[in-house]
């Protein structure tokens, strides 16, 4: 899901899972990927990352990443971790400098069919290329905004305000998404020259900050859905996106506000949340 997006089919109906708030992600580990004589410690922070438990006490404030890696803490993290450097050879040779150590025999994934199940579909999709980056679609993709940008500055420039106007707002909404895909670094294999993409289409397409966005974007798909770690949910005053979030708001000009944010959302939130992106967090960060 880091890397890739895929979005998972299951070929087969799997066990009914306990509700998404229900897995700790800041908790003590799991005495599972315990020795039988060594229980949890609060000093000790480990995460699993394939067969072996890694401790990550000393590493957590120098990982390249952020603090997204203290989500980890206490779960099994292959999944994440081969998302998140999937290209990366450095993050391999980090990994295997960090202490480990073998698992308790016995251990188990939780969510073990849901990991499988993606894994395999994952398989499926690189078998069939989908993952195989594109040079000439990047240089197609490129060369669009570029067309568009000038073809929106013609059109203002000969009086065509409106039209000129609107062709600058789609081909921005053309640079966030490529810069999405620069920054999950899927565009053209190389971390260095997807990030060199992603920070140049946005800060000049969009006016934004690649660095704030990565930073951001990192924390929403370490927890995604999971209320009080992924910030895409932490979107108060504007929005609420969830009843639990709504619940905590006391005022009865934002209880008013939220009962109206459907209606307000495209002609109102959008542009509010577009401003204060472009006017004060990315120049901030």
């Amino acid at each position: 899901i880091i890397a890739y997006s895929p979005i998972s089919a299951c070929a087969a109906p799997l066990a009914p899972m306990a509700p998404r708030d229900a897995y700790a992600y800041n908790t003590l580990p799991s005495a599972a990927i315990y020795d039988e004589g060594a229980p949890p410690s609060e000093e000790k922070k480990e995460l699993v990352i394939n067969d072996r438990a890694y401790d990550v006490t000393a590493f957590i404030k120098r990982h390249p990443g952020g603090k997204i890696i203290a989500y980890q803490v206490g779960t099994d993290a292959t999944d994440a971790y081969k998302q998140f450097h999937v290209r990366s050879k450095k993050a391999d040779k980090v990994l295997k400098s960090l202490p480990s150590r073998p698992l308790r025999a016995g251990y188990e994934p939780r969510r073990a069919a849901l990991l499988a199940d993606f894994a395999e579909f994952t398989r499926q999709l690189e078998a069939e290329g989908k993952f195989e980056p594109s040079p000439r679609h990047v240089a197609y993709r490129l060369a669009e905004v570029v067309a568009m940008h000038v073809a929106g500055a013609a059109l203002i420039w000969h009086g065509y305000t409106l039209a000129g106007i609107a062709m600058l707002g789609v081909v921005q909404g053309r640079c966030g998404w490529l810069m999405h895909e620069g920054g999950h670094y899927s565009l053209t294999g190389n971390i260095s020259i997807d990030r060199a993409i992603q920070v140049a289409v946005y800060g000049l397409g969009c006016g934004m900050s690649g660095a704030w966005w990565r930073n951001q974007h990192n924390k929403h798909h370490a927890t995604p859905q999971k209320l009080k770690h992924d910030v895409d949910l932490d979107t108060l005053p504007l929005v609420a996106f969830h009843e639990r979030v709504a619940a905590r708001v006391k005022s009865p000009l934002m209880k008013s506000w939220l009962k109206m944010q459907a209606t307000l959302f495209a002609p109102v939130t959008t542009l509010l949340v577009a401003l204060g992106w472009q006017g004060y967090l990315h120049p901030r960060h």
